[in-house]
């Protein structure tokens, strides 16, 4: 039997230390890593490839199954898959295997705990968004280039692309800058493109609010203008993403978080928040 022990944290400021160290202790004779978020399982590569690692008898251990994911769904389909292959998954913190008669059950309720969690915080931060906003001191966030230096760059003669490039921005981040609505029609001044997926949820910071169809109004205003959206349901789209392969050129990864800068902006505009799940369609088949 192997022991294969997996270790996340969300952000690059935290510490996976200590659960390697704590994996280790266990007995795992092999430890993948890696940074990313808990609420999907989408574009953790390091899982994926524990999981195509894993064969019968194998055992995946973690520290907490909060480090596995906060969503229930996701973690009852790893187990799934897990059964499948005859492998089994413990947790550390508390003691609990799959391999056991309760283990299944108990790992159900860890996760729905671990979901709950992961809606409290979300609920705990659009609380103290609203509180900033009453009392005057939330202005969103802070943009990463001023409007100024984008309309000098015009002014002296460069192009929309070449701004966008040298400041590391989107298009849609320039016009918006000039306040000039860019034609449904217009292609992107310089290939290559992506043809991505976007699957998008959108709620309300609370209850009563009614800022979530005013916010996908907007936010599918904006991709119809700057990324030839075609929406294929009533969450999901198809857009069409200019970048450039140049070093000092405006990459697809920056393209896609600006993206979601954007959406997440107008979002919270409207009093709410987002959750996205984007992936490359053909090409590389990425996923952000």
């Amino acid at each position: 039997m192997t022991r294969v022990g997996y270790a996340r944290v969300s952000t690059t400021d935290q510490d996976l230390d200590i659960q390697i160290a704590r994996l280790k202790a266990a007995g795992c004779e092999i430890v993948r890593s890696e940074t990313g978020s808990g609420a999907s399982r989408t574009g953790r590569t390091e899982l994926e490839a524990i999981m195509q690692f894993l064969r019968a008898g194998d055992e995946l251990v973690v520290l907490r199954l909060d480090r596995l994911g906060r969503s229930t769904r996701d973690v009852l389909n790893l187990i799934h898959e897990l059964e499948e292959k005859g492998a089994s998954l413990r947790v550390l913190e508390p003691e609990v295997t799959t391999a056991g008669s309760m283990g299944r059950m108990v790992i159900t309720i860890l996760g729905m705990v671990a979901d709950m969690e992961l809606k409290f915080i979300k609920d705990r931060q659009r609380a103290g968004i609203e509180a900033a906003r009453a009392e005057g001191i939330y202005r969103g966030r802070k943009k990463n280039v001023d409007d100024d230096e984008i309309r000098r760059r015009i002014a002296e003669g460069a192009s929309k692309a070449s701004v966008a490039r040298e400041l590391k921005i989107s298009r849609m981040t320039v016009y918006r800058a000039l306040d000039v609505i860019p034609p449904k029609t217009e292609l992107p001044e310089k290939p290559p493109s992506a043809t991505i997926a976007l699957h998008l949820i959108i709620e309300n910071f609370n209850k009563h609010g009614r800022g979530r169809k005013p916010a996908r109004e907007r936010i599918e205003a904006m991709l119809e203008r700057g990324y030839q959206m075609q929406k294929t349901s009533n969450c999901d789209y198809t857009l069409t993403i200019a970048y450039d392969r140049e070093p000092d050129g405006v990459s697809l990864d920056d393209e896609i978080e600006n993206l979601q800068t954007e959406m997440f902006n107008i979002a919270e505009s409207y009093r709410c928040s987002i959750e996205v799940d984007i992936h490359e369609i053909g090409g590389e088949e990425r996923s952000w």
